[in-house]
């Protein structure tokens, strides 16, 4: 019975494992990460407004959206599908694409946006509900012409995204503007097509809006609704007695208005900054009708002007008054330095020489700006720092582009020594003082700077004529207090000044572990910034004196043989006196050889060795020591055998940096009345003396229990 029990139990665990790994190898397929090489796997990762940042699951048609996806295929091809429409083709930017379309007219409903890695032939989906949206828009003209009183507009009406052959009715609302609160309503039908979209375009004013009189014969903002109770859709769009809205120079404002009583006298003005700069009369035709012109004159500002039409007598319900611009051309001035270089931060100011205004801007980062001015003559001055630097004459008829000159110099510092090689990271202030053109005020500014890797530093686009003040440092001090003065800069595109690095005299002095002097030293140097080098060996004093060029150093000491004794870094500011002690030079090293129970052992063979230096081979005394005097330190190795054998050494690896005393273990040997034996032979020696005092004590034994045994049988038979 229970074998029968375990064998259900083991049948059962092996169905369950076979069943886990066959689940396993279904779903694994199906998993995102397992379908490629692509970092996060194969799908779409979101759906946005193109520009937006947030998420959006549904929209309209037309709708320009983004689909972010990841591919499997790096730099891969990719196609996208909104339901069957093909809307997008591209490669994709390592494994990532943005695919950018409009939505596609269709019906209203839930649609998929399809992904295709075309290398790899697979799909990936997302959901996207289509919703339907009204719409009603005036076409209008483009600006800067627009509607005139008296004139017609055409509303277009929409349904997208709809059901499809479907028939819609829409509530059309035209509002005037908003001081009458009075409205025109036309309800109209219209069937959507197989795509879910239904158009229709009415004329207003037209028979089809009921209601009398010229419905677009007032100066102001119509609007238009469709089905303005529900809110679906509604436009604006205003109304004039202007044929633009805006005008230059030369140009004629042409006056169309409408409403008025037959033959009606009416005052035409225009003002600017509330100020008249026109006025006339102008007589109503038969049907109302106001026509004039004025053409706008030379000396016309660069604003908003205002025009009027006041009647004699019946006013309209809404006084004929609006706005127009004179608005100028766009024209870009870009400051170049003598070097021809763009400047940014220049105030350019533009004087019209018709009205005496003057019209300003700033160069941006790209050295350009851009300011509007209207048709004629002008005198452009370009200002750094409220200096003048630059000024041209120009007659404006349209857009363009102008340079203007400006005396701008780049300085250009160079820090070195008498050698020429250039010194990076010098810290540079500039100070410098100049006078105001607009004020005749005296101004004083500093700059800082740092030379980079090739020992210069550029101050562009500065003001020449001037001098400056170049205090130069480096590790917190000054060097080259005389000369330091760029006076008079000239104007040229690149001014270059040399400022010198001096040399110090620097005095070495070495001395040993034990304070000695250390002669025939080498001293390496070498400037932390720069990578200046110098190299010095010390006399039998252990001195050596060098100039070097002011800054910080790695100082090495190496003796003869090319060991490293010390290194430090020193700074040399000025003339330097340092002492360095190389304490691994001139060590007392003493090494103890004993045996296997710490006995002396004489007559050892000892060396030391370290790399670059020669062996060096001691022998010890009776009390087991051999003694080093004047040892270079560092990583040493210590070796000790017994004379004659050298294969049966002990070794040691020591970092010594200062006296030091050593013992050495020669665990295989014992010092016997000053002869080494091995503790091997030993050991046997002592097997063998124990065995036979062992069969000695034995044979002592047997023979003395022998007699003893006879004497007691003897006895025994008496």
């Amino acid at each position: 019975m229970n074998e029968e029990t375990a064998s259900l139990k083991q049948k059962a665990i092996t169905i369950t494992v076979a069943t886990v790994i066959c689940l396993a190898l279904i779903v694994l397929p199906l998993s995102p990460v397992s379908l490629g090489q692509g970092p996060l796997g194969f799908g779409i990762i979101q759906i946005t407004e193109q520009g937006g940042f947030t998420a959006i699951t549904s929209g309209n048609v037309d709708d320009p959206i983004t689909v972010a996806a990841v591919m499997n295929t790096a730099n891969g091809s990719y196609r996208v599908w909104f339901n069957e429409t093909l809307v997008d083709t591209g490669t994709s930017v390592g494994y990532f694409i943005n695919s950018n379309f409009s939505v596609p007219a269709l019906p209203t409903g839930n649609y998929n946006i399809t992904l295709m890695d075309v290398t790899l032939n697979i799909n990936t989906t997302a959901e996207f509900a289509l919703e339907t949206a009204y719409g009603i828009k005036a076409l209008v003209p483009q600006a800067p012409a627009q509607l005139q009183e008296g004139s017609t507009v055409v509303l277009n009406v929409t349904v997208t995204g709809g059901l499809p052959n479907t028939e819609y009715a829409a509530n059309v609302t035209v509002a005037l503007p908003s001081a009458l609160s009075t409205a025109f309503i036309q309800i109209i039908t219209f069937t959507s097509n197989a795509q879910g979209t239904a158009q229709r375009q009415l004329n207003f004013p037209s028979a089809d809006f009921p209601g009398s009189g010229s419905m677009l014969q007032y100066t102001g903002s119509y609007s238009a609704f469709f089905n303005q109770t529900e809110s679906l859709a509604q436009d604006t769009f205003f109304v004039g007695f202007t044929d633009l809205s805006a005008y230059h120079r030369g140009e004629t404002v042409r006056i169309h208005a409408v409403g008025y009583q037959p033959s009606q006298a009416v005052a035409f003005a225009i003002l600017f900054d509330q100020s008249p700069r026109h006025s006339a009369q102008a007589t109503a035709s038969s049907q109302g009708v106001i026509d004039a012109t004025w053409t706008v004159p030379s000396d016309a500002p660069i604003g908003q002007y205002t025009a009027t039409l006041t009647p004699a007598a019946t006013a309209k319900a809404i006084t004929d008054r609006q706005t127009f611009e004179v608005p100028g051309y766009p024209v870009d001035f870009r400051a170049l330095n003598l070097a021809g270089e763009t400047v940014p931060e220049i105030q350019v100011e533009a004087l019209d020489q018709a009205t005496s205004r003057t019209y300003s801007g700033t160069t941006g980062a790209l050295g350009v700006s851009r300011i509007n001015l209207e048709k004629g003559n002008h005198t452009v001055t370009a200002y750094w720092n409220q200096v003048n630097v630059g000024e041209i004459r120009v007659s404006i008829s349209g857009n363009n582009t102008y340079d203007i000159a400006c005396q701008l110099t780049n300085l250009k510092i160079v820090v070195q020594n008498k050698n020429g090689v250039r010194i990076p990271f010098a810290d540079l202030n500039l100070t410098y003082s100049y006078v105001t053109t607009k004020t005749g005020v005296r101004e004083t500014r500093s700059v800082t700077g740092q030379t980079d890797l090739s020992g210069t530093y550029a101050f562009n686009s500065t003001l020449s004529g001037i001098s400056y003040v170049v205090d130069a440092s480096k590790y917190g001090v000054a060097f080259n207090a005389g000369n330091n003065t760029v006076s008079n800069l000239p104007a040229q595109p690149t001014y270059e000044v040399t400022l010198m690095v001096p040399d110090e005299t620097l005095t070495v002095s070495t001395i040993d572990y034990k304070q000695a002097a250390l002669p025939n030293a080498r001293i390496e140097l070498v400037e932390q910034a720069s990578g200046i080098f110098y190299s010095v060996t010390t006399n039998d004093a252990g001195a050596a004196s060098v100039e070097v060029t002011f800054g910080q150093y790695r100082l090495r000491v190496f003796t003869a043989d090319n060991i490293l004794l010390n290194e430090t870094v020193i700074n040399v500011l000025n003339d330097t006196n340092r002492q360095i002690r190389c304490i691994l030079y001139n060590l007392d090293v003493s090494v103890k050889v004993v045996d296997y129970f710490g006995n002396s052992i004489s007559n050892a063979q000892v060396q030391l060795s370290r790399p670059g230096m020669a062996t060096r081979v001691g022998i010890t005394g009776g009390d087991g020591i051999a003694a080093f005097p004047n040892v270079i330190g560092g990583d040493i190795e210590v070796t000790a055998y017994p004379a004659g054998n050298e294969n049966s050494y002990v070794a040691r690896n020591l970092q010594i940096d200062s006296p030091t005393a050593v013992q050495l273990q020669m665990a295989n040997f014992v010092s016997l009345g000053g002869m080494l034996v091995g503790t091997a032979a030993l050991a046997t020696v002592i097997v063998v003396l124990v065995a036979a005092l062992v069969f000695i004590v034995a044979e002592v034994y047997r023979r003395t229990g022998f007699r003893l045994r006879r004497k007691s049988v003897s006895a025994d038979a008496e």
